[in-house]
């Protein structure tokens, strides 16, 4: 047995052992678990949704702070409308994909990817805009760390993605204590400002009040934009749909009961710091934020505010986990339809898609150093994807009870009360951030569709191409012994099997390297059918190594008929255009170089291309 090359231990000392196939029921999270990955990023924006309430009211005088409550009181409305509505979601398509896979089967193609594009970019920058935010966090208590805000901030990327490439039970282990510490700490600050407010003995500042200014329609408009900025307390809300796969079984119970318990203490948490901003006449200072001006009312300089910092520090950095948990998911899905390259599909190591969470950090990165860890450079950007994901995926779900017939009435209005609101915050977000560069997220979603769309027309070119169509199989000639590695049947496939045959071998054998049994058994089924005097070997592979199983079979054949020549075939697409490296993963090329490299098998090997057109 050959050891393990160096790459090979230095994955297993920073990722773990590799972790069978079958062991992916062990791999998924429990419902805390769960609340902890998918909840940290909506429950994070309690600590500044209502800052930015107050932020926009401050402009028409702060007397108008009282307004704040029945805005708080209609986005905690809002918040259990939007998860009533996901939580039909988790039941109606338990697979999960949210916004993608209700829109996909509901509304068609279109709507689908600029749903999928506005997730993925909200994403991307969920992750950039909460590690900004934590890192800021740090600065401000430690001003020293302030010029190297973006190394600390693209190090935290990397520990994120670290951490989730090592699996999601080990992620969820990690990220579970700080969630619910915050949780605690906050729903206590709350109970404990109620109590001294009931008592009498709570304090207040000594804000000097200003009086409301008369705006007439301007001042409705404010109230609207400040309903709009507290709705980023909504970011993140969808993410438990998204993931409904990633959680133990049953999947889409467990799903949903999770987040009913987030809505509670989303909704809960969020209106209790609005009420305690109220109660204590606090104003937004630009050094100072709303959180700390509540915990040092109540708790002064002590250690629990301290505390309530820390722990606030911790969730805002930890929210950027969140899309480590659902972007792979999504990128998957969208592959799996033939959207993202193929690889994106695929599960590492460690049982996750490996190919998403590398994706996902490159672009927060590369976000983070562009915009200097800076959160006011980000914020525009923030959150209008979110609203236009709701909006989208509650009018597919409208579409989706209609097409099941009358009976449906509840679940329609609910879904119709969603959309309706949920659209009007996506206009008030987009129109009040538009030209603070909101802007950009229109050609930015019209570009990963088109992208997205010109992946799909390729992917469905190479397969018209290499379609079977009947073409018929000329008589086996045996001579010496070959083997043929077959990915899938296709026309290629069978140019290369007319290519092995010309060599008029004695022994031919195809085989198939198989991560997924039932894809094994597809291509068996088709092979036989279309193949029928030629035998399939299916090595099924318990850790998704291709390359191993393979070997161990051609060391097999060449110990079996040990004085035949071994020749291997390799049938390949050409790549007729750069691009086209990212679209296949080339694992003829793997598979190649391993053969090569080991001592123990020579065999002759011959890379069948098969054209097609350039695109």
């Amino acid at each position: 047995m050959k050891s393990d090359t160096i790459f090979t231990k230095l994955r297993k000392i920073f990722l773990g052992k590799p972790l069978a196939t079958s062991a992916i029921v062990h791999e998924r999270l429990t419902n805390m678990q769960g609340l902890a990955i998918f909840g940290a990023d909506p429950l994070s924006s309690t600590a500044y949704a209502t800052e930015e309430i107050l932020l926009v009211l401050a402009i028409v005088g702060t007397s108008a702070f009282s307004i704040a409550i029945p805005i708080a009181l209609s986005i905690f409305c809002l918040i259990f409308v939007v998860a009533i509505s996901y939580h039909q979601v988790i039941h109606a398509y338990p697979q999960g994909g949210g916004v993608y896979n209700v829109a996909h089967k509901n509304l068609g193609e279109y709507p689908a990817l600029i749903g999928a594009a506005s997730l993925l970019i909200d994403y991307v920058l969920t992750a950039a805009v909460s590690t900004a935010a934590g890192v800021a966090a740090i600065t401000s208590a430690v001003p020293d760390f302030y010029p190297h805000r973006v190394t600390i901030g693209i190090g935290v990327v990397v520990v994120l993605m670290w951490m989730n490439l090592r699996g999601v039970r080990d992620s969820g282990r990690v990220f579970s204590i700080p969630t619910y510490i915050f949780v605690a700490s906050f729903v206590g600050m709350i109970g404990y400002g109620v109590w001294r407010y009931v008592s009498g003995t709570f304090p207040v500042t000594h804000a000097l009040e200003v009086p409301i200014e008369p705006m007439g329609a301007l001042g409705i408009l404010l109230i609207l934009r400040a309903f709009a900025a507290g709705c980023t307390a909504m970011t993140g809300i969808e993410a438990i749909s998204n993931g409904t796969q990633a959680f133990k079984s049953p999947e889409a119970e467990n799903a949903a009961r999770t987040l009913r318990r987030m809505a509670y203490m989303l909704g809960g948490i969020f209106l209790g710091i609005t009420v305690l901003a109220y109660w204590g006449r606090v104003t937004p200072l630009a050094e100072e934020t709303i959180i700390s001006q509540i915990a040092k009312l109540l708790f002064d300089q002590s250690p629990l505010y301290f505390f309530i910092q820390g722990a606030t520090a911790l969730i805002l950095l930890l929210a950027a986990n969140t899309p480590f948990a659902d972007f792979p998911r999504v990128a998957s899905q969208l592959a799996q339809d033939g959207y993202l390259p193929r690889h994106f599909r695929n599960l590492g190591s460690k049982l996750v898609f490996a190919n998403g969470v590398i994706l996902l950090a490159f672009f927060a990165a590369a976000l983070i150093y562009m915009f200097e860890a800076k959160v006011h450079a980000l914020i525009p950007l923030y959150a209008v994807g979110v609203f236009l994901g709701f909006s989208l995926s509650q009018l597919g779900m409208i579409v989706h009870w209609l097409h099941k017939g009358p009976g449906h009435q509840k679940n329609i209005l609910i879904n119709v009360i969603g959309l309706v609101t949920t659209a009007i915050v996506f206009i008030i977000v987009f129109l009040s951030k538009f030209l603070h560069g909101a802007w950009i997220l229109i050609p930015a979603i019209l570009f990963i569709v088109s992208f997205m769309r010109g992946i799909k027309r390729h992917y469905f070119k190479v397969e018209h191409v290499l379609a079977l169509n009947g073409q018929p199989l000329p008589n086996v000639m045996p001579e010496k012994t070959a083997v043929l590695l077959v990915s899938r049947l296709n026309r290629g496939t069978l140019y290369a099997l007319k290519l092995a045959q010309s060599f008029q071998p004695a022994h031919i054998r195809a085989v198939h390297s198989a991560i997924d049994p039932e894809e094994g058994e597809e291509v068996r089924r088709q092979w036989e059918k279309h193949v029928a005097d030629i035998p399939i070997d299916i090595l099924n592979t318990e850790y998704r190594d291709l390359i191993g199983p393979i070997l161990r079979y051609l060391k097999d054949l060449d110990a079996k008929w040990e004085n035949n020549s071994l020749i291997v075939f390799l049938p390949q697409t050409a790549l007729n255009r750069w691009w086209h490296f990212f679209l296949h993963n080339q694992t003829n090329k793997k598979i190649r170089l391993a053969i090569e490299q080991d001592p123990d098998i020579n065999p002759d090997i011959y890379e069948v291309t098969v054209k097609t057109p350039r695109q």
